[in-house]
This record gives C-alpha cells, sequence and structure tokens, in this order.
C-alpha cells in the first residue's frame, strides 16, 4: 500500500511539473550578439526569465535586414536592435523585402553605444580613408548616418568613399580581416579585439553626434497588445539582470558569460562588462529611454535619409505602458 501511494503521489508530482512548465510563455527573441545582448544573456543564464515564467529562444542575427524582415513577418517575438533600424521600416525606408506594413513599437530602452571606427593597420586618420570602402550593415539604417556624420565632420564628402552592406557585427569584422573592407563601425567586445590584433581605431563615431538612443527591444504593436503579461515578465526579468550587472560582486560571473555567448577571450570581454555600467556605452540603468537621444536618431535620418520626410515625434515609436507596468508605474 504504502509503495502504491508513493508512486500515486511522484505521478501527481509529474504531472504538476508538466502543467507548471506548460503555463510558462515562450517568447523567441532575434537580436545582435555582443555587449548590448548582455541584459538578455544574464537573464537566461541566471534564471531571471524562467523566475518570470518565461521560455525565452535567442537567436543571433546576421543582418538587420534579416532581423527586422522576420520580426515584421511574425517569426520572432521581439527583436534587440538598433531604434533606427525601427523608424527606418516604419517610415518605408528599410532595405530588406518585407510581407506586411510594419507596425512596430519600442517595448524597453537599453543603452547607448560606442561605435568605433576600426580600419586596417596602415590607415590611421580619416584623411586616409578618402577612396575607401567601408564595411557596414545596411546602406541606410541601424549606424550609417552615424558614420556619415562623423566622416563629414571629420572633412569627407559622400563622393569621397563608398558603403558596402555586409550584416552585422561579425561579418563586418570579417571583412576587415579578409581585406574586404579599409575600415567598418565595430562595437564592444569585437573593437577590443581588433585591437588586439593590431588594427587600427580612429576613435568613437557617436560622440559626432552627441547623445544617441541605440539598443531597444521592439515588437509587433499586435502581438504586444495580444501578450501583455508576457512583455511585462519579460521587462522584469531584463530590470533584474540590469541590476544585477551593475552589482560589482557579479563583474567576473559577467565576463564569463558574454565570453561565452559570443566567443571571445575573457579578457575581451572585461572591458565589455565594464563598459556596460560606465561611460558613453551604458546600459540605462532602470532600461529606460532617452528621449533626446532618440530625438538625434531622427534628426540624423532626417538629414541623411531618402527620400526626405520629417519624423517623429519621439513617442510615435514608443510603447511605455508594459515598462510603466514592470517597474509599478
Amino acid at each position: 500500500m504504502k509503495s502504491r501511494i508513493l508512486a500515486v503521489c511522484a505521478a501527481i508530482a509529474i504531472m504538476a511539473g508538466s502543467a507548471a512548465a506548460q503555463t510558462k510563455a515562450t517568447v523567441n527573441v532575434v537580436l545582435f550578439a555582443g555587449g548590448s545582448a548582455m541584459p538578455i544573456y544574464v537573464a537566461q543564464q541566471k534564471g531571471f526569465f524562467e523566475r518570470e515564467g518565461l521560455v525565452v529562444n535567442v537567436r543571433a542575427t546576421p543582418s538587420s535586414g534579416y532581423q527586422m524582415s522576420n520580426l515584421i513577418a511574425g517569426n520572432f517575438d521581439i527583436a534587440g536592435t538598433a531604434i533606427d533600424n525601427l523608424i527606418a521600416y516604419m517610415e518605408g525606408m528599410g532595405t530588406a523585402k518585407i510581407t506586411r506594413t510594419p507596425d512596430l513599437v519600442t517595448v524597453f530602452g537599453g543603452s547607448s553605444t560606442e561605435l568605433a571606427l576600426m580600419a586596417q593597420k596602415n590607415i590611421k586618420s580619416y584623411a586616409d580613408l578618402r577612396g575607401k570602402e567601408f564595411a557596414l550593415d545596411s546602406l541606410s539604417t541601424g549606424f550609417a548616418f552615424v558614420l556619415r556624420a562623423a566622416l563629414e565632420k571629420n572633412g569627407l564628402k559622400p563622393t569621397d568613399y563608398k558603403f558596402v552592406p555586409f550584416g552585422g557585427t561579425r561579418e563586418r569584422v570579417a571583412a576587415l580581416r579578409d581585406g574586404k573592407a579599409a575600415a567598418a563601425l565595430v562595437n564592444e567586445p569585437f573593437s577590443t579585439v581588433l585591437r588586439a590584433a593590431g588594427f587600427s581605431d580612429l576613435g568613437d563615431t557617436v560622440s559626432a553626434v552627441g547623445k544617441y538612443q541605440a539598443g531597444v527591444q521592439i515588437a509587433n504593436r499586435d502581438w504586444a497588445a495580444k501578450n501583455e503579461k508576457t512583455v511585462v515578465a519579460y521587462i522584469r526579468a531584463l530590470l533584474s539582470a540590469i541590476d544585477w550587472l551593475y552589482n560589482p560582486a557579479n563583474t567576473d560571473e559577467a565576463v564569463r558569460i558574454l565570453a561565452a555567448h559570443v566567443r571571445i577571450p575573457e579578457a575581451a570581454a572585461r572591458n565589455t562588462v565594464v563598459r556596460l555600467t560606465k561611460g558613453q556605452a551604458a546600459l540605462a540603468r532602470k532600461g529606460e529611454i532617452d528621449l533626446e537621444g532618440v530625438k538625434n536618431v531622427l534628426a540624423l535620418r532626417e538629414k541623411y535619409g531618402q527620400p526626405q520626410k520629417k519624423m517623429g515625434p519621439p513617442e510615435k515609436y514608443l510603447e511605455l505602458r508594459y515598462y510603466n507596468q514592470a517597474i509599478g508605474k
């Protein structure tokens, strides 16, 4: 009798565990690998998503075109990306083919950024870039306009160089290593890896434009509205991850997490982790949106985007009710 009771109890426990697993919401995320994705890596590794009742599947994107077209099509639920990518597709300026009219919103902030202009070893100044080719993600989305502003500030006109689309950061790094491009915009931790390999660092380009809202979490408006509790839970998990990252006691473990996810030496990862909580490339302490930074993104698109048109206001691209719920506002 006792063995039968134990067997029944075990079966009930298994059924309860299975039922609990079935109630977890699944979120499919597509992102650019690197420092800006650290809150997601940490939330996975430290169980913050699981604690919020979520199963989060993550895929690194090879380019913004792949990311945005698949998000808009509903193949992913959330994208970790540059807010300018959202603006570009919302304003009909995206470069990838899409299957429906986009209706995207930013649901969470994330980070400012540092974008190092890394170049071949024989290039020592902006003047050396005249007549050269630059490796970019896309010609008219992401950070292409930041680079245009930096080149203009340093005396180079659009006719002095050529932009070539190669894809995400890994693809741009490969273009530099293979000699297929003279220079490329590269963020951490990949810029540290290139410096260690002897490539020239011509400095940060974002300083040419001032405050700049870079990394955000975005979703299709209809999906977010239908999955409100899931979005709020996702944001809560990211906030927990950011709190964890800001604790100096966790730095060594954070370094190991980043190094494992992007397959780089821990020495390179450490520089990125430190910058995440200090300086221009820092994660927003509470995941908030920098409205002044968004205004600068919009101003760059109004100046360099084609066809030229009036953008904004910033609130057009934001839906912060999920964030406000997550912080109890």
